[in-house]
Parts: structure tokens; sequence; C-alpha cells
């Protein structure tokens, strides 16, 4: 039944092997981003909407 088992199998199972485990723990934390973090200037929401829409 072994022989036959061997037959029907994935020929491609026996090539695949799982990734070595990680040796040490990186942990990630979100930041938040504005724009003062990318140099761009800070935007006055008032004088926005002006140049936008008018008074």
């Amino acid at each position: 039944m072994t022989e036959q088992h061997e037959k029907n199998a994935d020929p491609r199972a026996r090539w695949r092997q799982l990734p070595p485990a990680p040796t040490e723990l990186v942990e990630e934390t979100a930041v938040d981003t504005s724009a003062t973090d990318h140099g761009l200037p800070a935007i006055d929401l008032t004088q926005e909407f002006v140049r936008k829409y008018g008074l």
C-alpha cells in the first residue's frame, strides 16, 4: 500500500520544506505620521476654505 501511496502522492511534495524558525523576535509598532514628519508645511483649514470657496 505504501508503494501505491507513493505513486499517487504529489511529486512536488517531497521538495517542499518549511523555512527555518526565526532566531529572534522583531516587535513592530505602528507609528502615526503627520505632515511635519515629511517636511510638508501645515495647512490652515480656514485659509484653505477661503481659497476654495471664498467668503
